[in-house]
């Protein structure tokens, strides 16, 4: 085999210009290939972005059970149920918990939730019962919980003599799972590590408009310091995470220890969940519920001191003051979820697929033209070397042998097209995602399949030509000039 490889170099060598010009047209169909499996996935990718950034996989723990205006709340807690008999919703029981918190681990947040059970309680109204890491340790702990994020918020002053054109600013702390729970696009530096999520590391992130508004002559906010209780908080990135940036108050995101340090608290204003699916959120929310209502010791005929949240469900209040009307839609929020995300996912990544396939059809038709040109040059190389073809034959080379040399030859010139194919392939995409600003993507599997497709075409293109040199008459081949 390594000699026939090398017969094939010397052999393209020989036809320099021939061969450039097939291995160009075999470059352009693989690197066809390379834009089309690029735009397909990164269109696939870009659609499953929107949807989670729009929340259908998204459930919120909020401490307090506020009801909205228009939700009845007479009757009495039903646990098995899931909702108060008179008529209000409440996002109920269910689901299934393994494992055991442990509460001595988690001291001030302990000793407040204590001091909230010794309070006033109803069976229509609790106090609310601090959010700490036990509430997050639950939901960690539970099966189809992709994600976890403790949040919190407060406004702080900046130090005198800062400079800037605001002396408060909003400090939002969020996890290490917040960006990606929040769909988060860096625009420029990065976000905080792990280490700096853990060690009150003076770091933040804002959105651009918070950028231009306390720095609106800088080119770049990256490296400025905001002075807050004597610490320097260094602005590390730039992120898409609000488009105005606080209308009245520059909002600026820290990691959650920072912010508790800042704000001299340690409990959370809410904890998201992100899913593993657009199916699984009901479910996962009636888990969460029943395990923090285990979590506080409420009793069977006490409401939530707590909310639990889905996007479905925080949208009942806007179905009006009909009790029968939001508990229906609430018994069925699982389906609605199903109903409307899950067939509009499937709905979005259908068009993606048919424009990937449209797209396909091209790049096969580019790939059909580079075949051709291998068959062209190899059928023009066999009617060149007969002579030589005859005189392998005359010292004892068999038709396979001779066929084995010229597929091979055919192998090798489609597989380096593929490879010239894969380098004008990614350079397209980076021309897509820099200069269009449309969503690419690459993968290793996409590179391998591209290769592999262009030497499926050698064998298929040079099938024939090999074929042909291995039929030839050895008398009749050295006769030939």
């Amino acid at each position: 085999m390594g000699t026939n490889v090398r017969l094939a170099l010397k052999a393209l060598m020989q036809n320099r210009l021939q061969a450039m010009l097939t291995l160009l047209g075999m470059s352009v169909g693989v690197a066809m290939v390379v834009v089309v499996f690029g735009l397909g996935l990164g269109a696939q990718r870009s659609i499953e972005s929107q949807i989670e950034r729009a929340g259908p996989t998204r459930v919120m723990i909020r401490a307090g059970n506020y009801v909205p205006p228009g939700v009845d709340t007479t009757g009495q807690y039903d646990s098995s149920g899931g909702e108060l008999s008179g008529g209000s919703v409440s996002l109920g029981m269910g689901g299934e918990y393994s494992g055991t918190i442990d509460m001595s681990k988690f001291g001030a947040v302990a000793d407040a939730r204590e001091s909230a059970r010794k309070a006033k309680r109803t069976r229509f109204m609790s106090p609310a019962t601090p959010l700490g890491e036990a509430e997050i340790a639950a939901a960690r702990a539970m099966a189809n919980v992709r994600a976890v994020s403790g949040e919190l918020a407060g406004n702080v002053s900046l130090d005198d003599g800062a400079g800037l054109p605001a002396n408060i600013v909003r400090l939002i702390g969020f996890g290490p799972d917040g960006p990606d729970m929040s769909g988060w696009k860096v625009l420029e530096g990065r976000l905080p590590n792990p280490f700096e999520h853990r060690g009150w590391a003076p770091v933040a992130v804002i959105a651009p408009a918070v950028a231009q508004r306390l720095w609106p002559n800088a080119k770049s906010p990256i490296d400025k310091t905001l002075p807050i209780a004597g610490m320097e908080a260094k602005i590390i990135g730039v992120v898409d995470a609000d488009a105005a940036g606080g209308a009245l108050v520059p909002m600026v995101y820290v990691p959650s220890s920072l912010a508790m340090k800042l704000l001299g608290r340690d409990d959370y204003d809410s904890i998201a969940i992100r899913t593993t699916s657009i199916a699984e959120t009901s479910a996962v929310a009636k888990a969460v519920s029943e395990k923090l209502r285990e979590l506080h010791d409420l009793p069977e005929d006490m409401v939530n001191d707590f909310r639990v949240e889905t996007q479905s469900n925080a949208a009942l209040p806007v179905l009006g003051s009909d009790p029968r009307m939001a508990r229906a839609v609430h018994s069925n929020s699982k389906g609605l979820e199903e109903a409307t995300w899950v067939e509009m996912a499937k709905s979005l990544r259908q068009a993606g697929r048919t424009f990937t396939l449209l797209l396909a059809g091209a790049a096969a038709v580019s790939l059909l033209v580079g075949g051709i040109g291998i068959m062209n040059i190899m059928l023009v190389s066999v009617a060149a070397r007969t002579r030589e073809i005859g005189l392998r034959m005359a010292v004892g080379a068999r038709a396979h042998d001779v066929m084995l040399q010229f597929l091979v030859e055919s192998v090798t010139l489609s597989t380096l097209g593929g490879l010239c194919g894969i380098g004008l392939g990614i350079g397209g995409l980076l021309i897509s995602e820099y200069g269009l600003h449309w969503a690419t993507a690459l993968s290793p599997a996409m590179m391998v399949i591209a290769v592999a497709m262009a030497a499926i075409t050698g064998v298929a293109f040079g099938l024939g030509p090999a074929r042909a040199a291995a039929r030839l008459d050895p008398v009749v081949a050295l006769r030939s000039e």
